[in-house]
């Protein structure tokens, strides 16, 4: 006798969102999948935000949402409910510029108006996080920023404008930003207030939505594994956490799925501990919490230097490494460290749990080893006292890059030699293949070999004959085939001191 089929419960095509803007409440009749970028401008009238690039690369849309900046192209209406947003319009009150702006105006750092609302979230954003009396160095001023695109003023007058804002919070709060804006100001220079009337949320009212059909899908938000479960048994639902990936593809043209599985209630997605000699991290950890995270910092700490280098503030808040393993490209940052380290991906459904090891994971290009009715749930990484991971990624930019060759490599020291010898050796990459690959022939080359400058030698041509990279629009086959030798033969030497 045959089981009958798995339905997915209804889901209503545009349901009441309710969240606060600017400290207003708002009410949005529409599908969980629009953008939030299209509940802003179309549905609210707060046009601040702009539409850039629809991918997360150029900031212009930022906003912020419970005080962290995020790209609001990105973000589905669905994950804003009982949240507060925070728009450019929001930032002026009682008739009068927030510092920021007026730091903005101060400094010339304004100017054509399509980057600076973004700009200005961003640079919010920090100085908001800074510590009291702290001063934010330049540096740290340009990370803040680094996923925000400028055409026209130039980054130095921004990273000024914000250090001037960053200070005066720090030596008493907004009168003394005030008062540094006046005397940094030009001689007659006119600094104005906000404009009488200017939006700040307030005209906005509740209730008014639902204006436009944008063809936008329905998304769910299960409150409980089974219930994800159920919808994935169901068929068509694409699970969604962090929407780095999954909007993106909407941008792209790529076809709307049946519906998102919205992932954001489930908090068993997020914890990260220590469990049967393994560092286990949740599906839905963000790279910001592997940034911040102390165990990560204690027994993997390559998690946290690999993501920093993904995107910047605004894809690091959102984007998920269970989001990365699923997303399957070749050029997924984390994708090599696991390799490296020997995780474990344990998937699940209604069925049960599994666990996959990461070096079975990726059957094919942009494939995984997932059932259609499986969720990732958690990486298992194996706690290995000491093993060391160094890891490289070359990318067209330092910031908001796609990885052109990705590498990790993992080893323990042996003590059987002068300097020691290379034990237990992973190499892996991205970029290079089809799939996010181990470089076995290069680990035989390292294993039991001395870090020296011979062996580096040795270890890149080997691993140059080994990958078939190809040329797309990133880069060429050979210079991948270059880079990926050069960058291990650095880290062998590096391991060696030489």
């Amino acid at each position: 006798m045959t089981a009958p089929a798995t339905r997915s419960p209804a889901v209503p095509t545009a349901p009441a969102h309710r969240f606060t803007v600017n400290g207003r409440p708002v009410e949005v009749a529409a599908p969980g999948g629009r953008r939030l970028l299209d509940v802003l401008r179309l549905d609210l009238g707060l046009t601040g935000a702009k539409e850039g690039c629809g991918e997360g690369e150029c900031g212009a849309c930022s906003v912020l949402i419970d005080g962290a900046v995020v790209d609001a192209c990105l973000v589905p209406v669905c994950q804003v409910e009982g949240r507060e947003v925070r728009t450019v319009e929001g930032l002026a009150t009682d008739d009068r510029l927030d510092p920021l702006q007026a730091a903005f105006l101060a400094t010339g750092g304004v100017q054509c108006g399509i980057c600076t609302p973004g700009m200005l979230m961003a640079g919010r954003a920090f100085v908001d996080t800074l510590a009291p009396g702290a001063a934010p160095t330049d540096a740290a001023i340009r990370e803040a920023i680094s996923g925000n695109l400028c055409r026209c003023t130039g980054y130095g007058r921004i990273v000024e404008a914000i250090r001037l804002a960053a200070e005066g919070a720090a030596d008493g709060g907004a009168e003394s930003v005030h008062a540094a804006v006046a005397a940094a100001a030009p001689a007659g220079a006119d600094l104005p207030t906000a404009a009488p009337g200017a939006p700040d949320g307030s005209a906005v009212p509740v209730g008014r939505a639902g204006l436009l059909d944008l063809d936008d899908p329905p998304a769910i938000t299960p409150r409980t594994l089974g219930e994800a479960y159920a919808f994935l048994a169901g068929g068509g639902w694409r699970p969604l956490a962090g929407g780095t990936d999954a909007l993106v593809e909407r941008a792209a043209g790529i076809p709307d799925p049946r519906g998102y599985l919205d992932l954001a209630a489930l908090a068993e997605l997020r914890a990260v501990r220590l469990e049967d000699g393994a560092l286990v991290l949740g599906a839905a950890t963000t790279y910001a919490a592997l940034r911040r995270e102390p165990l990560v910092a204690v027994h993997a700490p390559v998690l946290a230097e690999m993501a920093a280098q993904v995107g910047a503030a605004q894809i690091q808040g959102r984007g998920t490494l269970g989001g990365n393993l699923a997303t399957a490209s070749p050029a997924g940052d984390s994708l090599p460290v696991l390799l490296a380290l020997d995780a474990e991906i344990v998937v699940g459904s209604a069925r049960g749990e599994r666990a996959i090891p990461a070096a079975a994971f990726f059957p094919s290009y942009r494939r995984t080893a997932l059932a259609p009715d499986e969720l990732i749930l958690r990486v298992r990484v194996p706690l290995a006292p000491g093993r060391t991971v160094a890891f490289r990624k070359v990318g067209t930019r330092r910031a908001q890059a796609i990885s052109v060759v990705v590498l990790a490599v993992a080893w323990r020291w042996g003590a059987d030699a002068a300097r020691g010898t290379w034990r237990d050796v992973r190499v892996a990459l991205g970029s290079v293949a089809p799939t996010p690959i181990r470089a076995r022939a290069t680990e035989a080359a390292l294993e039991g070999a001395p870090p020296t400058a011979e062996v580096a030698a040795v270890a890149a041509a080997t691993l140059a004959a080994e990958i078939a990279p190809i040329d797309d629009v990133r880069s060429t086959a050979e210079y991948r085939r270059v880079v990926a030798g050069r960058i291990l033969h650095r880290v062998v030497r590096d391991a060696g001191g030489w």
